[in-house]
């Protein structure tokens, strides 16, 4: 699960604002734990002390040590934590309607045919929770450029990806200030200005 990014667009920590009962992280967080994961990794960046004050005892946690370097390098620093499985699954810590369900239904498509990789198709609109297999990482540490794993699965993938279908809306993606109004109808105000 990444949740590593500085959140410039945003411009507070979005990992810690207020969603349902918690969290936007840990919305994501108590998806995958509910899910059929086996292990739950977590790996955090910018405001890593308080992200990580957040979680609790049963998640692993990464720090990246060079976030600025992008998604990609959290991604392969939170596949490093987890050598030995044969796939992951790709959460992102700012898509706190994503649910249980979804992560199981890419874990599911694994378990049938052993893609390459499988994303959620919801409704036509592809997103995360992607599946890499282990074979999928080794290309993705290769990759180059901007948004490298977006282009190697969706936009120009030279393998079959396995779309699992999901029938409901996409999670929205919590990067503006305006994605978090259009989720809650709240604006985002830093977490310490909202605790009482």
């Amino acid at each position: 699960m990444l949740a590593a990014g500085a959140a410039e667009r945003m411009g507070t920590a979005k990992q810690l604002l207020p969603y349902g009962p918690g969290t936007v992280l840990g919305s994501v967080v108590a998806a995958a734990m509910q899910s059929q994961l086996d292990r739950v990794v977590v790996v955090t960046g910018f405001h890593a002390d308080a992200v990580e004050r957040m979680l609790g005892e049963d998640v692993t946690v990464v720090r990246n040590p060079d976030p600025s370097r992008g998604n990609r390098s959290s991604l392969l620093a939170g596949a490093d934590a987890v050598a030995d499985a044969a796939a992951v699954v790709l959460l992102l810590g700012d898509h706190p309607e994503t649910e249980a369900g979804d992560i199981d239904a890419v874990v599911a498509a694994w378990r049938a045919d052993h893609p390459l990789a499988a994303v959620c198709d919801f409704r036509g609109t592809v997103t995360h929770p992607f599946l890499l297999s282990r074979e999928c990482l080794g290309e993705v540490r290769r990759l180059a450029g901007p948004k490298p794993l977006w282009r190697h699965l969706v936009e120009e993938p030279v393998h079959e990806v396995t779309r699992v279908p999901v029938d409901r809306a996409a999670p929205i993606d919590v990067d503006t200030p305006d994605d978090y109004r259009r989720l809650t109808g709240n604006d985002p105000l830093p977490p310490e200005a909202a605790d009482p």
